[in-house]
């Protein structure tokens, strides 16, 4: 009896130590579910942290005013929102500065960031069928390049890289050009598009 007693026991500790848990639900469709109605109250709340110690991707932390999920291939921070920045160039070129967002043509022309962050995708196309040609993405602050320019090459008139790991600080300023290389070669309706998120 002691025997039968314990193998149920065994079993009821197994079920409930895999199940899914609900709060405001007795049938949870996720892991974890919060269920609510509309009380007035928020359904969750994380209180905010100044410097959490992440140790897997996908660990979540406010920080600050922004929610964060710790990204362990880049090992840092990184916020959950993306955005994008849009450099570009119509026409034939070769050897100078995209536009970024409209028309500004200087190497100290660019998108100024407000907080540290990192680029973490790159994507390039243009127009016609090239072999190749180098582009360059840039983190400029003040006219000086920050570290050293990070340089692609367009294969069949696109790139894209999703591991890029570029990082900024608050203050600097993203810049993108068609390099000279190789010589012979133009590229045609440039665009290149950074996506970047915040870092802490």
């Amino acid at each position: 009896m002691k025997t039968i007693t314990y193998c149920i026991l065994l079993l009821g500790i197994h079920y409930y130590g895999f199940s899914q848990v609900g709060i405001g639900t007795t049938t949870p469709t996720a892991e974890l579910e919060i269920e609510t109605t509309n009380t007035g109250i928020p359904a969750l709340e994380i209180n905010p942290q100044t410097a959490p110690t992440g140790t897997v991707t996908g660990q979540l932390s406010l920080i600050g005013d922004k929610l964060y999920m710790y990204d362990a291939t880049r090992v840092k921070w990184l916020s959950i929102e993306t955005s994008n920045l849009h450099f570009g160039r119509p026409g034939t070129r070769n050897n100078e500065v995209l536009r970024y967002s409209g028309n500004f043509g200087n190497q100290n022309a660019g998108a100024l960031m407000p907080f540290d962050g990192t680029i973490v995708y790159i994507t390039a196309r243009a127009r016609g069928g090239l072999a190749n040609k180098d582009f360059s993405v840039e983190i400029r602050n003040g006219g000086a390049i920050v570290g050293t320019a990070n340089t692609y090459s367009l294969a069949s008139s696109e790139f894209s890289d999703t591991n890029i790991n570029i990082d900024f600080s608050a203050g600097d300023f993203i810049v993108s050009r068609i390099l000279n290389t190789p010589t012979t070669d133009t590229v045609q309706d440039l665009i290149v598009t950074a996506w970047i998120k915040w870092r802490r």
